[in-house]
C-alpha cells in the first residue's frame, strides 16, 4: 500500500514544464519577423493555449489528490475489516478495546470522506465532460457513507459487519480499479506532454511538402528568410518521445528552421545530442535543413 509521501512523489508530473515550454515557444516566436496575422497553434492562440494548460495543470494536481486520499480510504477499510475479522473471537476488555478502535476509525473515514468530497466536486468543476470518473467518484462516496453508518450502529453492530463483508471486499476492489484508472490517465497526460516530432531534408523536397516556406525575398529573389510551414502535418514528421531519445541523426552541415536552440546540441557519433531537453524542445515540429 502507498504511503501518501510516496504516492505523491509517484505521481508528480511534468505540468509546470509543459507550461514554461509553452511560454518559452511564445517569447521565441515573438521574435521572428512580424506578420500580420497573430501567432497560433492548432488553430488557438497564445491566451488560449496558456489557460488550457493551466486548467491541465489545476486538473492534475487535483487527480493526483484524490488518488492519495482513495489510497488511504482503502487502507482504513482494510483496518476495519481486520477488526472484524478479530472481534468475532473477542469478548469482554478485548471486546471493548476493539470497539473503540472500530470508532476511531470510523471517525477517519468520515474526514476522509469529507476530503474525498470536496475533491471531487472540484474535479466535476474543471471535467465536466468526465462522466465516468464522476460516477466512480460518487460511488465510493456512498460506499464510505454507507461503511461509517454501519460502524457507528451501536444496536446490531457486529451481525451488521459480519453481513456487510462482501461490501467491504467490493468496495475495496473498485478502489484498486479506480486507482489503476487514475494511473493510466496519468501515464497518457505524461506521453502526450513528452512526444515530439523532427525532420531532417533538403530544402526543396521540404518546400515542395510545405514543410518550410521562404519569406521576405529581396532583389532578385535574394535574401529570404525560410519559416515552418503554416500547416504541418504529424504524419511528415518522425514521432519520438524525449524522455527516451537524447540523440538525432543531424548530419555535419544543417540549418535549423524551427525556434529550436542550436546551441543546446552537441557534436556526438551518429548525430547531435541533446544537451537540454526541457530547453530545447520549446515547440512540437523540430525541421531542419540538410545542408550537404
Amino acid at each position: 500500500m502507498y504511503s501518501r509521501h510516496s504516492l505523491a512523489k509517484h505521481l508528480s508530473g511534468g505540468v509546470l514544464l509543459s507550461f514554461a515550454c509553452l511560454i518559452m515557444f511564445f517569447v521565441l516566436s515573438s521574435c521572428k519577423d512580424k506578420v500580420d496575422e497573430p501567432v497560433t497553434i492548432n488553430g488557438k492562440s497564445m491566451e488560449q493555449l496558456i489557460a488550457d494548460n493551466a486548467e491541465l495543470e489545476a486538473l492534475s494536481l487535483e487527480k493526483d489528490r484524490l488518488m492519495t486520499e482513495l489510497m488511504e480510504t482503502s487502507s482504513f477499510i482494510n483496518d476495519i475489516y481486520a477488526a472484524m475479522e478479530e472481534i468475532k473471537t473477542s469478548s469482554g476488555a478485548d471486546r471493548e478495546r476493539i470497539l473503540g478502535r472500530i470508532r476511531r476509525l470510523s471517525d477517519s473515514l468520515t474526514a476522509s470522506q469529507a476530503i474525498i468530497k470536496a475533491s471531487s466536486a472540484k474535479i466535476r468543476q474543471m471535467q465536466s465532460n468526465a462522466d465516468a470518473l464522476t460516477r466512480k467518484i460518487s460511488e465510493l462516496e456512498r460506499n464510505v457513507s454507507t461503511m461509517r453508518e454501519q460502524v457507528l450502529s451501536r444496536d446490531n453492530e457486529i451481525a451488521q459487519l459480519k453481513a456487510d463483508a462482501g461490501i467491504i471486499t467490493e468496495s475495496r476492489d473498485q478502489f484498486k480499479e479506480q486507482v489503476n484508472v487514475m494511473s493510466s490517465e496519468k501515464e497518457r497526460i505524461e506521453m502526450e506532454r513528452s512526444t515530439y516530432y523532427y525532420i531532417i531534408g533538403k530544402t526543396r523536397d521540404l518546400e515542395e511538402r510545405g514543410i518550410i516556406a521562404e519569406e521576405g525575398k529581396g532583389f532578385l529573389g535574394i535574401g529570404g528568410t525560410f519559416v515552418p510551414g503554416k500547416n504541418l502535418n504529424e504524419q511528415d514528421f518522425i514521432k519520438i518521445d524525449a524522455r527516451s531519445v537524447r540523440t538525432l541523426p543531424i548530419p555535419e552541415k544543417y540549418q535549423i528552421v524551427s525556434s529550436h536552440n542550436p546551441r543546446l546540441l552537441e557534436r556526438v557519433a551518429g548525430g547531435m545530442a541533446i544537451i537540454d531537453p526541457a530547453k530545447f524542445w520549446n515547440s512540437k515540429f523540430l525541421i531542419i535543413i540538410d545542408k550537404r
